[in-house]
């Protein structure tokens, strides 16, 4: 897919216009110990909703995006106050440069092809710092696209996610967020891995 194109084009249905409403959830209920300590990232970060929502509850946040159009239209809604990073979130020498203490994971594993999940737990490994927390809002069947092509979003189950970060994370906590978006009700998994040591 073409992130840049499907912004400047303003095709980008996956946006909702606001903070995920798991986040606010985990934000309001759990707002400083699930992050662990130092910068956030935000892979994916589109036009930054998630990454201002952090930001505004006290965290050093940096929001990571491939589209440079998605990364202008956040800083514009949103400012400074995050930084905002064009770039590839499997690029090894970016995590080297950026590494974080938390990832907050939100719609970026869903979009990217099923076969680059193994590289994208790898990924989360590099930029996290040892102990480092990753906290995702994992999207777990979305509905059929109108194309009827298979995704993005693509579907995963919680057992595949239990399999593929169970080498380098632990599981602390899971749970079905009780706020969500309507179209998302029954389909959302929240889950806070801390990277081993």
């Amino acid at each position: 897919m073409e992130w840049e194109e499907c912004y400047r084009g303003e095709e980008i249905p996956w946006d909702l216009g606001a903070a995920a409403p798991p986040l606010l959830e985990l934000l309001e209920t759990r707002p400083a110990e699930i992050w662990g300590e130092g910068r956030v990232l935000v892979p994916g970060c589109g036009l930054g909703h998630d990454a201002a929502a952090l930001q505004k509850s006290g965290h050093d946040v940096l929001g990571l995006d491939l589209a440079p159009s998605a990364l202008a239209g956040a800083q514009a809604r949103y400012g400074a106050e995050v930084t905002w990073l064009e770039g590839d979130f499997f690029d090894p020498e970016l995590a080297k440069a950026h590494a974080v203490g938390a990832i907050f994971e939100h719609t970026c594993f869903c979009a990217i092809d099923p076969e680059q999940r193994g590289d994208y737990v790898e990924a989360a490994m590099r930029w996290l710092k040892p102990g480092g927390k990753l906290v995702g809002i994992f999207f777990l069947d979305p509905p059929r696209r109108e194309d009827g092509e298979a995704g993005p979003p693509y579907r995963v189950g919680r057992d595949e996610i239990r399999k593929l970060f169970a080498g380098g994370f632990r599981i602390l906590s899971e749970v079905s967020p009780k706020r969500t978006h309507p179209e998302r009700e029954g389909r959302e998994w929240v889950v806070e891995f801390v990277r081993m040591l």
